[in-house]
């Protein structure tokens, strides 16, 4: 077994779990290390980030912990409204073409930009319990079927749920993505999806990763967690562009 990839892998992981505790959207590079390292296509390589996302999800919700940010009790009836979109999500990943994932995920960043780019108001009104609950079931869509940027998903949904309280929001997201993450996976996994050696190598990383992070953001604070939303939603939405160009025109 060559170490090389699988060394690559390890640290694209710690990269991958550092910036998706903080932002979301480092999935992307999940999926590159994946194609470059192992030679897997889109359709190997999407189902196999799930493994990740699982450690992402556990070593972020411990992270906080340990760092002293309580879990909000509300945050668990939150996850188990995304399960039911995890799992349909999961279904689509497996026959819909790369076409519609990348512009779906395209579609996703510019939405997430505009909302993080407007200005906050401190009056702002949370969202009523039954559209929140539609969106956590969106975030578990998201999840089962693209899981890039699923943090960034999260943070669109639940940062008017949290009043915009992004400390609070990166809580709540761990909780949601390590339900729906789970609930993915254990269908990817049933369908014989997963390649596990390039799967368990970038989750060992996103792990440590995603548990440092927890540390920094905390320290940091919210204003800091924006910039780097704001910064991960960009890049990702020109990757998105480059891959759709080049899906259309070769």
């Amino acid at each position: 077994m060559a170490l090389l990839p699988i060394a690559l892998t390890i640290v694209t992981g710690v990269a991958m779990g550092a910036i998706n505790n903080v932002a979301g959207g480092a999935g992307v590079l999940g999926l590159l290390a994946f194609e470059y390292a192992f030679d897997l296509p889109l359709a190997a390589a999407n189902p196999s980030t799930r493994i990740a996302a699982v450690a992402i999800g556990s070593f972020a919700c411990l992270g906080f912990v340990r760092a002293g940010r309580r879990i909000p009790p509300r945050a668990w009836g939150d996850a188990l409204c995304a399960l039911p979109g995890a799992w349909l999500g999961a279904k689509l990943a497996v026959g819909l073409p790369d076409l519609v994932f990348r512009l779906y995920l395209a579609a996703i960043m510019l939405l997430l930009l505009r909302q993080m780019l407007r200005p906050i108001h401190p009056d702002a009104t949370p969202l009523p319990r039954a559209l929140r609950l539609l969106g956590c079931f969106l975030i578990g869509l998201h999840m089962g079927y693209a899981q890039v940027g699923t943090g960034l998903v999260a943070t669109l949904v639940l940062a008017h749920a949290y009043e915009r309280d992004l400390l609070a929001v990166n809580t709540v997201k761990a909780v949601v993505v390590i339900v729906t993450s789970l609930t993915s996976a254990t269908e990817f996994a049933w369908l014989g999806a997963i390649h596990w050696t390039p799967a368990i190598a970038l989750a060992g990383g996103a792990a440590a990763g995603s548990y440092l992070a927890s540390h920094w953001s905390v320290h940091k604070g919210a204003d800091a967690v924006r910039r780097v939303v704001v910064g991960i939603a960009a890049l990702t939405l020109l990757e998105q562009l480059r891959q759709i160009a080049r899906l259309l025109w070769g």
